[in-house]
């Protein structure tokens, strides 16, 4: 795992190489990435990162919550397919909770989801989709997440069934931040750029996964929406670290915990197995509480950025990943080419 100067020069290096530069941009940063430069938290910056990457020179950049669509998408699916037999089931994108589970609880393990992260899904429509769209082979692009979480780097370790890596390499805010003004270069005096063509959005579930209660109204919008059901549920958006539902998406009966900060599972751990679908985020408020983050994380911080990345969220036209065309268009070319994606997505190899 690299980090500062050490990573910002290997992915110079392999610009120098020949090689392809795709960035993606998590949510989480776009709203936090302008404390680096003196704005204040909470302050909405997507089309302006656009443009400082492109400035450091990377060649194209995507949206990391259409992975996050993708693997909504997938588990909604699964998770109807089997009927809610498989209970409790723990969200698999927070690489800081699996790392937990890992240490502390191996016995839930078997509960978190097969799925790889929005990050790494995001990875693999770079290295599939995106690459023939760009006219490349798979191996001459290099993907680079741009993350609110330093444990992130963890996941570049993964690679998909083709050998290559998901993600290539991980730079969080504040070192995006410090690479910019290594650069003289200045976010507030960035044009709006935007994303890549070929995967230029994502829906509003995809993005609000940045914050607390966001996966659970992703995953349950979409479930819901798969099966005829109420499509849109926004009763997930507080911020009380730990929150219990009971409520019906047509015919099916949920029970649902929302919990974010680490220390606040041993409360949870005793009751787990009552519920269907439970959503931890390791850090405080989610990703946007990340550790990867500007420092110091105020509660006050966290709130600003929280609220400005549900009314970003709220402002996209696509709701559900189902309403994703890019996505969906995506998803046509896997199945032209005989690619299961989710015989892909939960393939975690090292």
């Amino acid at each position: 795992m690299l980090y500062g100067q050490a990573l910002f020069s290997a992915i110079e290096n392999e610009k120098k190489s020949g090689k392809t530069l795709v960035a993606q941009l998590a949510p989480a940063v776009r709203v936090s990435v302008g404390e680096e430069f003196g704005l204040p938290p909470g302050t909405e910056l997507t089309a302006k990162s656009i443009s400082l990457l492109k400035s450091l020179g990377f060649d194209e950049v995507i949206d990391t919550p259409i992975g996050a669509d993708l693997i909504t998408l997938e588990e909604a699916k699964f998770f109807v397919k089997t009927k809610l037999a498989f209970k409790p089931l723990l969200n698999s994108c927070c690489v800081g909770w699996r790392e937990y589970c890992k240490s502390n609880h191996k016995n839930l393990l078997s509960y978190i989801g097969s799925i790889v992260s929005p990050m790494m899904a995001a990875g693999f429509l770079t290295k599939t989709y995106l690459a023939n769209r760009m006219g490349l082979k798979p191996g001459e692009i290099v993907s680079i997440g741009i993350m609110p979480c330093t444990i992130k780097k963890l996941e570049t370790k993964y690679r998909m069934r083709s050998g290559l890596k998901y993600v290539d390499y991980v730079v969080t805010a504040q070192e995006l931040g410090q690479w910019a003004r290594s650069e003289s270069l200045d976010i507030k005096n960035m044009k709006d750029g935007e994303f890549s063509k070929f995967l230029p959005t994502s829906s509003k579930d995809g993005t609000i996964f940045g914050v607390t209660g966001g996966i659970s109204e992703a995953f349950i919008s979409t479930m819901a929406k798969l099966t005829g059901g109420q499509s849109e549920l926004l009763f997930f958006r507080k911020n009380e670290a730990l929150r219990e539902y009971d409520f019906a998406v047509g015919k099916i009966k949920l029970k649902t915990a929302v919990l974010h900060g680490i220390a606040n599972f041993p409360s949870l751990l005793p009751r787990i197995n009552e519920f269907n679908f439970i959503e931890i985020m390791f850090c405080p408020y989610g990703c946007v509480g990340g550790p990867g983050q500007p420092a110091p994380p105020t509660e006050e911080k966290l709130k600003a950025r929280a609220k400005a990345l549900r009314t970003f969220a709220d402002g996209k036209k696509q709701r559900t990943p189902l309403e994703n065309k890019p996505l969906m268009d995506a998803l046509d070319w896997c199945g032209q080419n005989k690619i299961n994606i989710f015989e892909e997505l939960t393939y975690w190899g090292e």
